[in-house]
């Protein structure tokens, strides 16, 4: 997760964010987390977020937890397949958006059932029952972009 997106939600006031690797162990922490604790970020950092939210009186506060692609994993999209024609993403864009049929049809120039043939498809390419685990599925390989919205297709996939 790069800096600038985590200090886009450190600066509202009063939110505690602590920005984790994929192990759980805080990577940063931001001031508000930190007075909130009554201690220094450093403090914070290298502990593991269940150990500082538990231990810490942080007990039974909401927790939101986002999920940013591992830079390593995630690469130059050296290993990705261009599986996606731009209507395909198109598509996937406005079904992520949970933009209706009808609706997306006239956005990209199609019948409502040129639509549908290309969501089948997309159901088809990546193994999906329905919709929502189109999407879900999408995010899960990378396909469709975290953190950004409305919900953008990565342009690696895109033939």
């Amino acid at each position: 997760m790069d800096n600038e997106f985590f200090r886009t939600f450190t600066a509202a006031p009063g939110v505690c964010v602590a920005q984790v690797d994929g192990s759980g162990t805080v990577v940063m922490a931001s001031q508000q987390l930190s007075r909130r604790l009554g201690c220094h970020p450093e403090e914070v950092r290298g502990r593991h977020v269940l150990d500082v939210v538990q231990r810490d009186g942080l007990r039974g506060e909401t927790i939101i937890l986002m999920v940013a692609p591992d830079q390593q994993r995630a690469g130059n999209g050296a290993g990705r397949r261009k599986i996606l024609t731009k209507m395909d993403s198109r598509i996937l864009e406005g079904v992520a958006a949970g933009v209706p049929t009808a609706k997306l049809a006239l956005m990209v120039d199609l019948s409502r059932g040129g639509v549908e043939y290309h969501v089948t498809n997309l159901l088809r390419k990546l193994s999906a029952p329905n919709r929502t685990s189109l999407v879900s599925k999408a995010y899960a390989e990378g396909i469709l972009a975290a953190g950004t919205w409305p919900p953008k297709v990565v342009p690696d996939f895109v033939k």
